[in-house]
């Protein structure tokens, strides 16, 4: 069952305790502090819940400035390769600079020795699918 973590103006962001799946639901420009209290709240929800598969809907959010794209960077992306993450479903924004934006963020989660696959894709449903088809031997594992 989706229970509701976070709502303002900027994102809504759920979380299935049972799935271990959370989802951000991005929506207009969210920038600075307002930006970087959003994400660390997602990094926040995954930890304490020790999720393993999460759905960035990033379709009606605009761009991101470039400090909070180093920021990002910098701070956000080794917590997140630190988490209990192992799949992150993407929705790409209808904002070209902000696709470029996610794009170099998720670009850098390819490191050896972690196990976080980052997909993008059209629709919702086909991206949940994906999150849900995790192994039980993952689940199971993710969740002693």
């Amino acid at each position: 069952m989706e229970q509701i973590y976070f709502r303002n103006n900027f994102v809504n962001i759920y979380y299935d305790k049972d799935l271990c799946l959370g989802k951000a639901e991005w929506k207009g420009d969210l920038i600075g502090a307002e930006y970087r209290e959003a994400v660390l709240l997602c990094l926040d929800l995954i930890d304490r819940h020790e999720l393993i598969g999460w759905l960035g809907d990033n379709r009606r959010m605009n761009s991101i400035r470039p400090d909070d794209l180093e920021w990002s960077v910098r701070v956000f992306l080794p917590k997140l390769l630190e988490s209990s993450l192992l799949r992150l479903a993407n929705l790409p924004s209808e904002n070209e600079q902000n696709r470029e934006a996610v794009e170099t963020i998720y670009d850098k989660t390819n490191i050896p020795d972690k196990e976080l696959t980052v997909r993008s894709f059209i629709s919702e449903e086909e991206a949940e699918a994906w999150l849900r088809e995790m192994p039980e031997a993952q689940r199971a594992r993710d969740s002693d």
